[in-house]
């Protein structure tokens, strides 16, 4: 497995595996297009994961704030291909996102993930994230409320 940059020509493979999402794994109820998508993201780091040139994974963070004081706090991304679940891709992504937000000066790493994604969950524990608390019946979907857990991983580099 190859973690390097997510590029634009990726959007394709990038916006397919969003798509599996969109059961427990994504709030959204619709796709975005590449243009609002990378409008949303900052620059860097956005990572896929790719198998013999295959995405098959990708994790991306976007501005938490545009509020100066909230310049180094931003919010995770990650989704991994259906198919390939189970097999360290996942944490890889995670671990590395970690690292190049470290780099880039990023102190919080803040994550809102639906309660019903347990694997998210774990996952985000896995890699140094805790569980901040609740928030009851945040997101509504299709008609149903659900919890979404907040989770937060700070910077080793900070005081």
């Amino acid at each position: 497995m190859k973690i390097d940059a997510l590029l634009p020509g990726d959007w394709h493979d990038v916006r397919a595996i969003y798509e599996e999402g969109i059961d427990i794994g994504t709030f959204e109820e619709l796709i975005p297009t590449w243009e609002e998508w990378d409008r949303g993201h900052l620059v860097w780091p956005r990572l896929a994961a790719r198998i013999d040139g295959e995405v098959l994974g990708w994790a991306a963070l976007a501005p938490y704030s545009d509020r100066a004081c909230y310049r180094g706090v931003a919010e995770n991304s990650i989704y991994i291909a259906r198919r390939a679940r189970g097999r360290g891709i996942g944490r890889a992504l995670l671990e590395r996102l970690c690292q190049e937000a470290d780099a880039a000066q990023i102190w919080t790493l803040q994550a809102g993930i639906l309660a019903a994604n347990v694997a998210s969950i774990a996952l985000h524990e896995k890699c140094g994230f805790r569980r901040v608390g609740v928030r009851e019946k945040l997101a509504r979907k299709r008609g149903e409320w659900s919890d979404v857990v907040l989770m937060e991983r700070r910077s080793q580099g900070i005081g």
